[in-house]
């Protein structure tokens, strides 16, 4: 339609000229370059106008292939945002479940720290009542024994006493006697003053004088029972208290060696052993399963002297104290402070294998 079209425009155009003065030849050479006028149109149609539709067609396509990997890209963009935002909205949740579980262990704690401060409270409290009750029971003792001695004492003067009456009324007998059987012999005129003077004599002396007037014979009398001394003069010198406090533990009587060990304590509480024998009064309750009161034996050292070397020690037997009690939280918060206070002690080592072992 095209080639018609311009065949017709071009003998629109050439048909004044060819009415007027063409001649036939030049019709003819007209219509020979008429022809190869279309020749070369369609020759031009065929090579660039087909290319160009060629190229067309591969651009459309080109631009559909370009226009699925957009749409791709575009899905992907709008996935990874969605994952973007879940994992957001996850961290958010994360944060606010990590921040949760702190504030709720850091609450738990507090109350546990405050409920243990409170235990320790009561405990230090029934300690000192026990303290203040064995303190009134050794005074009622001491007096106890106090009255005994007393007692005993008494009883050895008046036996005393006793003795020296008879002694003094046995002499005078004999002088009596002796003086009666001399005025016999004599003088038998004056037996009347012989018989009184004896009886002068002998009430020259009266019993209660002689108790008074005569100390010797009570006094020899009262030596050899002077050997026996009284419990509360039984004294016994403190580096050999702590010794046989010491052996008391080692034979298993624990509950003597507690008492030996408090009792040294009370007599050299400024010794260098006063540690040592405050921790024994912890093991020896320790060893009687009394481990609420060996925690409280553990703990005086533990305040009173945080750098001694038995330190360490006092507070690793409070954590096994406290893993006896089936407090397992407070053993682990103890043993963890023993590996950071006193990482170079032996104790620190035991306390690693323990909390591998909780």
């Amino acid at each position: 339609m095209n080639k018609s079209f311009i065949t017709l425009l071009v003998l629109l155009f050439l048909s004044p000229f060819l009415v007027q003065c063409a001649s036939q030849d030049e019709v003819r050479t007209l219509s020979y370059q008429l022809r190869a006028v279309n020749k070369k149109l369609e020759d031009m149609q065929a090579n660039t106008v087909n290319k160009m539709q060629k190229k067309q067609a591969s651009s459309a396509g080109q631009l559909n292939e370009m226009q699925q990997e957009l749409l791709a890209l575009k899905s992907e963009l709008e996935s990874t945002a969605m994952t973007n935002r879940q994992l957001q909205e996850q961290n958010k949740e994360l944060e606010s479940s990590l921040q949760e579980l702190v504030s709720k262990q850091s609450s738990d704690t507090d109350i546990k720290i405050t409920q243990l401060n409170e235990q320790l409270k009561q405990q230090q409290d029934s300690v000192a009542t026990l303290q203040a009750a064995r303190a009134l029971e050794a005074e009622r003792k001491a007096r106890a024994a106090a009255e005994a001695a007393d007692a005993a004492r008494l009883k050895v003067k008046m036996a005393s006493s006793n003795q020296g009456i008879t002694q003094i009324q046995a002499e005078r007998k004999k002088q009596l006697k002796g003086q009666e059987s001399a005025s016999v012999k004599q003088a038998p005129a004056p037996p009347a003053t012989v018989s009184e003077e004896a009886p002068s004599a002998a009430e020259a002396v009266s019993p209660e004088e002689a108790v008074t007037t005569i100390p010797a014979p009570a006094k020899s009398a009262q030596d050899p029972n002077m050997g026996q001394e009284s419990p509360a003069a039984d004294a016994t010198p403190t580096d050999d208290l702590f010794n046989q406090a010491q052996k008391k533990y080692e034979a298993g009587s624990y509950q003597n060696a507690y008492e030996m060990f408090e009792s040294y304590i009370d007599k050299n509480g400024s010794s260098a052993n006063a540690i040592q024998a405050r921790y024994m009064m912890g093991e020896c309750l320790y060893q009687q399963k009394e481990y609420d009161q060996a925690i409280l034996q553990y703990q005086k050292i533990i305040a009173s002297q945080p750098k001694h070397a038995k330190t360490p020690a006092a507070l690793l037997k409070q954590g096994m104290a406290f893993e006896q009690l089936s407090d397992k939280d407070t053993a682990k918060i103890i043993y963890q402070k023993i590996i950071s206070s006193y990482g170079s002690s032996p104790e620190a080592q035991q306390a690693k294998s323990k909390l591998s072992s909780l």
